[in-house]
C-alpha cells in the first residue's frame, strides 16, 4: 500500500481542504460500479499518483524523498531499450537520444527526474482517421508500415491529437477534437494513444512524455519520407501533459507547422528552461489556451501553467475559474444528489478535479464548430480587459486574435512576436463564445447645473427580427454621472447583433449619496459599436463586416430627459453621432 507524506499545513483551513479532498475521493470511489475495489487503497493510490493533488504534497516532501528514490532511478536507467552513458544521455534506437541534463532538475519545481521507460512499456499506438474512414486503423509504434493500410494522404493537412496524464483511449472529450475536425474539414487525424505511459506515477508519466515526443517526431519524419507529408502541414494539439509531448515532438521536427497547447500541465514544468517544456521554438506557430492556471501549490487549485509559453497565450476568464465549473470540494454533494456512478476510479477524479482543466479542450472544439470568432485582446490584466481598456486590435491589427482553431490567422504570425498574452471571456456553455460591444453614452447639461447624479443605467437593444439583448451598464452598483460627461462601457453577449434598430434606456436614481435635488438624467446621444471587426474575420470563415457603429438620439438634436425609474426608447438614426 502506498504511503502518503503530508507536510504540516500552515493554516487550519489547509487541513480542512485536505480532509475534504480525501473525503471527496472516498465518496467518488464509493459510488463506483466496479466490484472488489478497496476504497482505501484506491484513494491512497490516487493521492500519491495525481499531480493535481500535489498541492497537498509540499516541496519539502519531494526534496526529502529524492535520496530514497535514487536507487529506483538507477534501476530504471538500466533496461534493454534505453541505455545511459556518462554524459547522462539515454538512447532509444532509431528514435535517437535524450539528455537528462540539469535543465530537467530543480529542487523546487522539478525535484524528481526520471528517464522514460522502454518503448515496449509505453507502447504508443496511432489511430489514423479521415472522412473516408472515421473508425480508423490502429498503427503500433513497432509496425508503422501499417499506416499504408489506412486512408492517410500525405497531401492533406494532418492533425495529431495527444492526451495527457491519466487519460487515454477512453477519454471521449479529447477524441471529440478529431470528430469535430472530420465533420468540418478534409484532414488526416492521428490520435496518439500513450495510455500505458500516462497511467503511472506522475513523475514517471512526465518522463515518458519525452519518449512519446520522440516517437511522434520519428513518425512524422517517416511519413515525410515515405508518404510525402510536409511537416509544415502538421498541427499537433496536446492537452495537459500532452501539450509538452507536442513540444518535445516539435523540438525534433524541423519546420513543424503548428502546436496548440490546451492548458499545459504546470507541475514539473512551470518556470523551467524551454528545453523542458512547450515553448515558441517548437513550431512555426505555437498557441496556448490557459483555463486552469491557479497555482497547484495553492491547495485545491489548478493544474495548468500560468506563464506564457507560446507565440500567443490566451487566458479566457483570466485563465482561472471557468464559468459553470464548480470547486472540487462540491463534487461529493453533486454526486450524491444526482446518484452519479463511475465505472472507473479515474473518471471520479476527472469529474471532480478536471472541469477547469478540460475546458480548454471544450473551447477548442467549439472554435471549430461555432461561427463566433472567440475574439481575444492583448492586455496587461484581465481586470483591464473587462473594463474595456484593451478592446482594440491596435494600429497593425496584432493586438487581437481569435482563440482556438483560427488563432493562426493572427496578423502577427511570422513577425517574431511571442509570449503575447490575450484575454477574453466565455460562458458556461453550450454557447461558450462571447461577442464584444462598446456602448458610448454622452450626457447633456444635467438639470440643476453643477450637481452630479448617482444611479444605475440599464440598456436593451433590439434588432430587426425583434431579438433583444439587455445590459446593466453599471453592473449593479450606482455610478456617478456628471454634466456633459462621456462614458464608455465594454459589454459581452452570446449573440451577434448586426442590425440594431432601437435602444431602450432606463435610469434609476440612487437615493443614498446623491447631492442633487433633481432625479433626471440628460442623454445627448448614444453609440453602440461591435468590437469584433478585425480585418481577417472573413479569412477564417466567419461573417465579416466593416466597423459597425449604431447611433441613437431623440427626434431632435436636443437631449432626452430620463426621469427616475423611467425607460425611454431611442431609434437608430444616421443623423446622430457621438463626439
Amino acid at each position: 500500500m502506498p504511503v502518503l507524506f503530508l507536510s504540516k499545513p500552515s493554516r487550519q483551513k489547509d487541513w480542512m481542504k485536505m480532509l475534504s479532498l480525501a473525503a471527496l475521493l472516498v465518496l467518488g470511489f464509493g459510488l463506483q460500479e466496479t466490484q472488489g475495489d478497496d476504497i482505501v487503497d484506491n484513494t491512497l493510490k490516487v493521492l500519491s499518483d495525481l499531480p493535481e493533488l500535489g498541492q497537498a504534497l509540499e516541496t519539502s516532501f519531494f526534496t526529502l524523498l529524492q535520496p530514497a528514490l535514487q536507487p529506483l532511478e538507477a534501476r530504471a536507467q538500466v533496461n534493454d531499450e534505453a541505455s545511459g552513458d556518462n554524459s547522462g544521455n539515454f538512447c532509444y534506437g532509431e528514435l535517437g537520444c535524450i539528455s537528462n541534463s540539469n535543465d530537467f532538475y530543480h529542487p523546487i519545481h522539478r525535484p524528481i527526474n526520471f528517464p522514460p521507460e522502454t518503448r515496449e512499456e509505453v507502447g504508443v499506438n496511432y489511430r489514423i482517421r479521415s472522412k473516408e474512414d472515421t473508425a480508423g486503423v490502429v498503427v503500433p509504434w513497432n509496425n508503422i508500415e501499417k499506416v499504408k493500410q489506412s486512408t492517410f494522404k500525405g497531401s492533406r493537412k494532418t492533425k495529431f491529437i495527444v492526451h495527457g496524464f491519466l487519460n487515454g483511449r477512453d477519454m471521449p472529450y479529447i477524441e471529440e477534437i478529431g470528430h469535430s475536425f472530420l465533420r468540418n474539414y478534409d484532414v488526416n487525424i492521428v490520435w496518439v494513444d500513450w495510455t500505458n505511459g500516462s497511467i503511472a506515477l506522475y513523475n514517471r508519466a512526465v518522463a515518458n512524455a519525452r519518449l512519446v515526443g520522440l516517437e511522434i517526431a520519428y513518425f512524422i519524419g517517416w511519413l515525410q519520407e515515405n508518404l510525402g507529408l510536409n511537416p509544415a502541414d502538421v498541427h499537433i494539439i496536446g492537452h495537459s501533459l500532452g501539450a509538452h509531448v507536442a513540444g518535445y515532438a516539435g523540438e525534433r521536427t524541423p519546420g513543424l507547422g503548428r502546436i496548440t497547447g490546451l492548458d499545459p500541465a504546470e507541475p514539473f514544468f512551470q518556470y523551467l528552461p524551454e528545453t523542458v517544456r512547450l515553448d515558441p521554438s517548437d513550431a512555426n506557430f505555437v498557441d496556448v489556451i490557459h483555463t486552469d492556471s491557479e497555482s497547484i501549490f495553492n491547495i485545491g487549485q489548478g493544474f495548468g501553467l500560468r506563464q506564457p509559453v507560446g507565440h500567443l497565450d490566451f487566458y479566457p476568464n483570466d485563465g482561472r475559474q471557468q464559468t459553470g465549473c464548480e470547486p472540487p470540494f462540491a463534487a461529493p454533494l453533486r454526486w450524491l444528489s444526482r446518484g452519479t456512478a463511475f465505472r472507473k476510479v479515474w473518471h471520479a477524479v476527472e469529474d471532480a478535479l478536471g472541469c477547469n482543466h478540460k475546458r480548454a479542450v471544450e473551447l477548442f472544439v467549439d472554435s471549430i464548430e461555432s461561427q463566433c470568432p472567440y475574439m481575444a485582446f492583448l492586455c496587461d490584466s484581465y481586470e483591464n480587459y473587462k473594463s474595456g481598456k484593451c478592446a482594440s486590435c491596435g494600429i497593425d491589427g496584432t493586438d487581437c486574435a481569435p482563440m482556438g482553431l483560427h488563432a493562426d490567422a493572427w496578423l502577427g504570425v511570422g513577425t517574431g512576436k511571442k509570449l503575447v498574452q490575450l484575454f477574453t471571456s466565455t460562458g458556461a456553455g453550450p454557447s461558450f463564445c462571447r461577442y464584444h460591444y462598446k456602448v458610448i453614452v454622452e450626457l447633456g447639461e444635467l438639470p440643476g447645473t453643477g450637481w452630479d447624479r448617482m444611479g444605475k443605467l440599464y440598456i436593451a437593444f433590439t434588432d430587426g427580427n425583434g431579438q433583444q439583448m439587455s445590459f446593466d451598464l453599471t453592473s449593479g452598483r450606482p455610478k456617478q454621472f456628471t454634466s456633459r460627461g462621456q462614458y464608455t462601457f465594454f459589454l459581452e453577449h452570446k449573440d451577434d447583433f448586426e442590425d440594431v434598430k432601437e435602444a431602450q434606456v432606463k435610469w434609476a436614481m440612487s437615493r443614498r449619496g446623491s447631492r442633487s435635488p433633481h432625479a433626471s438624467l440628460s442623454l445627448q446621444n448614444l453609440a453602440f459599436r461591435n468590437v469584433d471587426t478585425y480585418p481577417f474575420r472573413n479569412s477564417i470563415g466567419r461573417s465579416g463586416r466593416s466597423e459597425s457603429t449604431f447611433f441613437f438620439c431623440g427626434k431632435s438634436r436636443d437631449p432626452v430627459l430620463i426621469t427616475d425609474q423611467e425607460t425611454v426608447t431611442l431609434n437608430m438614426t444616421p443623423d446622430c453621432s457621438a463626439s
